[in-house]
């Protein structure tokens, strides 16, 4: 065996193998790092090997990935502002997307201001496409025209809700109001009466692809996971791509839909246990989802005993610390384990070897939320929908540019 690969052929990747031996402090190394951050802004070579060493890890596992994730890089001072250069941000202001923010406060995009009072980090989107400009002055948004103006404080901050607009009438994602079925009651009734092997049959007739971009069909993807105890399954709420805010309406506005959709998934691959990443560009969608799960713990949809049926289920709300690549299924997994989000070779998949070498299964946050009104109305009423080779529907994202931005 060589010193690149395992017993059963895969890659061998050292900071895994020591993590795993350490107990695997890895998935805090991100977390650890980020509180370092903020109380110190100097370059990160000086106090990220503190951290690891607190781990339990040597130097350079917490410097690779202090180094790699923009928001772990890039100075900071007291008072740290993310301005947006995405595509809606770049053609809302002619190509200039930072010469406001800038010269409201006085620095320069990635310096600290001399007295250390302010740092501005560009980032690539915000998912304020529909009000473009926007800024992030920590985690309060500005959006607008006078989103400069708003940093600054000389105009109240504004931040409008995500339009949204449903004709189908009976919509598979943006449920809301007194029609709306409780996606958790879906997830009770299905827990306590119905089998994982229903709800993967029901899903397959419905022929859900996912809705991340690469479209592989969901049941297919789960035939591939081994069960067993160990298995995960992880939501993907690394929303990267410029021009789009799908996922982060799901997140902030129908968190329910998307935990119970995460649950669903559980169900049907055997795992005991589900993540969601949520990146950091998105606070507000990782304050709504965090105190979502903790109701659905409260409330018996997770935990050791799920609504009486013997079955545990653990989930966590984590977040991105700023890395597009890291949207993709195996960097994310990376990126959980607190490595850098690098996307890692394949065979082994993810569905063989993932988290922690775990079977893991990657969802996109718009799939999972779909699995509620699925399994709640039956595959076929889904696959009625859309077209022969791409059932069912899809959000899309307009921006600011738009007549009518929002989500349709």
């Amino acid at each position: 065996m060589s010193d690149r690969q395992t017993a059963d052929g895969g890659r061998f990747d050292a900071f895994r193998a020591l993590a795993s031996r350490r107990g695997a402090p890895g998935d805090r190394l991100l977390d650890e790092l980020a509180r370092a951050r903020l109380a110190n802004p100097a370059d990160s070579a000086t106090w990220s090997p503190a951290v690891a060493s607190g781990l339990g890890l040597p130097a350079a596992a917490a410097l690779g990935s202090a180094t790699f994730y923009a928001d772990l890089a890039a100075p900071h001072g007291r008072r740290h502002v993310r301005a947006c250069t995405g595509a809606a941000c770049f053609a809302a202001t002619a190509g200039r997307p930072l010469d406001a923010v800038e010269r409201a406060l006085g620095v320069r995009a990635g310096d600290v201001s001399a007295d250390g009072a302010v740092s501005l980090q560009a980032v690539r989107c915000l998912g304020h496409c529909y009000a473009a400009p926007a800024a992030l002055d920590g985690v309060l948004a500005c959006t607008g025209p006078g989103a400069a103006d708003q940093v600054t404080g000389r105009t109240p901050r504004a931040a409008p809700p995500i339009p949204s607009v449903d004709t189908t009438g009976d919509p598979v994602l943006l449920c809301a109001g007194d029609a709306a079925e409780d996606p958790w009651e879906v997830w009770r009734r299905t827990t306590t009466a119905s089998t994982p092997a229903a709800v993967r049959e029901q899903v397959a007739v419905s022929g859900l692809r996912g809705r991340g971009g690469a479209g592989y069909g969901v049941a297919a993807k789960w035939q591939a996971v081994r069960r067993s105890a160990g298995t995960v399954v992880v939501a993907n709420g690394d929303e990267g791509d410029p021009g789009s805010y799908a996922d982060r309406l799901l997140m902030e506005g129908h968190p329910q839909r998307v935990l119970a959709g995460l649950a669903l998934a559980c169900f049907a691959c055997g795992a005991g246990r589900g993540r969601v990443l949520v990146r950091s560009e998105y606070p507000a969608a990782l304050a709504v989802l965090r105190a979502a799960c903790e109701r659905a713990y409260a409330e018996g949809h997770f935990g050791p005993d799920v609504h009486g049926t013997g079955r545990a289920l653990e989930v966590e709300v984590c977040a991105g610390h700023g890395s597009y690549v890291a949207g993709e299924e195996t960097a994310l997994i990376a990126s959980l384990e607190g490595g850098r989000g690098c996307a890692r070779a394949r065979p082994p998949y993810p569905t063989e070897r993932g988290l922690w070498d775990a079977p893991t299964v990657v969802g996109n946050v718009e799939t999972l939320a779909a699995l509620p009104w699925i399994v709640s109305r039956g595959g076929a009423a889904h696959a009625r929908r859309g077209t022969a080779s791409e059932p069912g529907t899809k959000l899309v994202s307009l921006s600011e540019r738009f007549a009518r931005p929002g989500v349709y």
